[in-house]
């Protein structure tokens, strides 16, 4: 299989890098870039950054969308600063990679990758959706090649994290979101409906405390600092939400259930970023959307921990 990671990159985003380089069944051929957890460009540096980190740098990183549809500027708010800390990863400052960003856009990465790898490519978003709207968009007919495309993203059958309504990687970008949704293109939706049933606390972070390399310990200090973060006030702990878009991409099975229906987002008033049934496309008997609504989360956290775990433990020290 070969893998395409579009990220925010923020600290989930670290999570599910860590978590798909380390898988033998998938080979990352790069990572394109988007605001939402952080700026564009702070989405580039951290993922250079954390590349190098784990020892990676041979996957190539593309910059792409600067902000949402509809929108000239994107703005990072407190409550992102509270959780990802004021760089996206913690506060962790990480040794600056050697590497620069591709001068291909990301947009024209994932076209050109859909027309060479077709059937055998996925795409796992973990942002907004403007990247792959905008390649939707600019060439429809190659994005319909794609294998699989899954996306962390959305809330149909629970309320939002950023509203009673919507889920934020949909509410950063709900016109991109929309497009994508009735593009017809089909897809996976990873959203808070299963998310939220992978919950992890302070002992299962405490297995990377003993791995003796400098990723590991980067790791484990970006990812206490946002599970202490996640849940203001609350105890410490929280969803492995990206990560759990990479592993529905390498193994489906393990969502146990899962509705296919045709979607839409609603993108006014105060609903706005809402995911929703598609009316118009009720009755169709074509599909577009797979909506994971129940995970095996102990399977899904034991994969998890021993695929990053031996990763983490074979990263050569930078």
């Amino acid at each position: 299989m070969k893998l395409i990671l579009d990220l925010d990159t923020g600290i989930d985003d670290a999570l599910a890098l860590t978590y798909a380089l380390g898988q033998p069944e998938a080979e990352l051929i790069g990572v394109t870039t988007t605001f939402g957890n952080v700026t564009i460009d702070k989405a580039v540096k951290n993922t250079l950054d954390l590349l190098a980190l784990l020892n990676r740098e041979d996957v190539p990183v593309f910059r792409g969308s600067v902000f949402p549809w509809g929108s000239n500027s994107y703005q990072t708010t407190d409550d992102l600063h509270r959780v990802h800390g004021l760089n996206g990863i913690g506060n962790v400052v990480l040794l600056e990679s050697s590497k620069a960003v591709q001068s291909q856009s990301a947009v024209d990465f994932l076209i050109e990758s859909a027309e060479n790898f077709g059937e055998d490519l996925t795409i796992v978003t973990a942002g907004p959706l403007t990247n792959l709207a905008e390649a939707i968009k600019k060439n429809s007919t190659a994005m319909s090649k794609v294998g699989r495309i899954v996306m962390m993203a959305g809330a149909l059958t629970i309320p939002g994290n950023l509203s009673p309504f919507a889920e934020a990687n949909v509410l950063n970008d709900p016109l991109a979101a929309k497009f994508v949704l009735e593009s017809g293109i089909s897809f996976t939706m990873i959203g808070l409906d299963v998310t939220l049933q992978t919950m992890i606390d302070q002992k299962d972070i405490k297995q990377w405390q003993t791995i003796p390399t400098n990723a590991a310990k980067a790791i484990t200090e970006m990812t206490t600092y946002y599970y202490t973060n996640e849940y203001s006030g609350e105890e410490f702990g929280g969803a492995l939400h990206d990560p759990l878009a990479v592993a529905a991409a390498i193994d489906p099975a393990i969502l146990t259930q899962v509705l296919p229906i045709n979607l839409t987002v609603e993108t006014t008033g105060p609903s706005i970023g809402r995911t929703i049934g598609d009316l118009t496309g009720l009755n169709n008997p074509i599909k577009s959307a797979a909506v994971g609504l129940a995970v095996d989360s102990t399977a899904f956290l034991e994969d998890f921990f021993t695929i990053t775990n031996n990763f983490l433990m074979n990263v050569k020290s930078i």
